[in-house]
């Protein structure tokens, strides 16, 4: 009689534990209502040698600035990069593209001279958006002298046979195109790990594509550049909404 209970009972939690994993499954499926969590593909470049100093530095690199023929420190970049997926509250954002161009200025600390622009694809809705504004002012945490928004259409391919990565505004107002980094091993993609990216809790390594072009002409702004830093990267990114 007593095996028989110890029997029944080790069934019991069998079939006890089986309902815990189902139940933990089911839920692991579907998105906390209280966070947010996106994995998103880049492609990004900027005005900055390769590879850009900006992320061992606590200040902006000194450019010859051609229009007024004197050296000043900025960065002026176009970071271009879809959801691969992710979900803010309850909002999915999977396939949600968006560019951010922008000058990290000449003191950091205070912002001075610095500026963004959000660029939303049409394709993003309403609600998308306003998860994307929450997501980007936390994952770029900066003090952005100005920062403006703007919706345009635009492209975002990279072709990983052929080398070459290309984001293009349907409008002409702005592009970046990259080709690869052919290191000393052909079979080998050159790629810088362990370096953080912003505020994302991981990425998986600058994807070293250097900038054949890349340029920007909207908001007041202006700027266009051949043969700089670029990469592409892969970032996981996680938190809780603000909005």
């Amino acid at each position: 009689m007593k095996a028989r209970s110890r029997l029944f009972a080790a069934a019991l939690f069998t079939i006890s534990l089986g309902l815990l994993i189902v139940a933990g499954t089911g839920s692991s499926s579907l998105p906390a209502t209280n966070t947010f969590e996106i994995t998103a593909s880049y492609i990004e470049a900027c005005s900055c040698d390769m590879f850009c100093p900006c992320y061992f530095n606590d200040h902006s690199t000194a450019h010859m600035d051609t229009a007024n023929h004197e050296h000043k420190h900025f960065c002026r970049a176009n970071l271009v990069f879809k959801v691969d997926n992710g979900h803010y509250k309850d909002v999915r954002l999977d396939g949600a593209k968006v560019w951010v161009s922008n000058d990290l200025g000449s003191e950091w600390s205070t912002g001075k001279d610095s500026w963004a622009v959000v660029t939303y694809d049409p394709s993003v809705t309403t609600s998308q958006k306003a998860a994307l504004d929450d997501i980007i002012a936390q994952l770029y945490p900066f003090k952005w002298n100005w920062l403006k928004t703007d919706t345009a259409a635009f492209s975002w391919d990279v072709d990983n046979k052929v080398g070459v990565a290309t984001a293009r505004r349907s409008d002409g107002k702005a592009e970046v195109v990259l080709d690869r980094v052919k290191g000393d091993n052909p079979s080998e993609e050159a790629i810088l790990k362990n370096i953080r990216y912003w505020n994302a809790q991981s990425n998986d390594g600058f994807r070293m594509w250097k900038s054949r072009h890349e340029s920007y002409d909207g908001q007041g702004q202006k700027f266009d550049y051949s043969g700089t830093n670029g990469f592409l990267i892969t970032i996981h990114f996680s938190g809780i909404p603000k909005a």
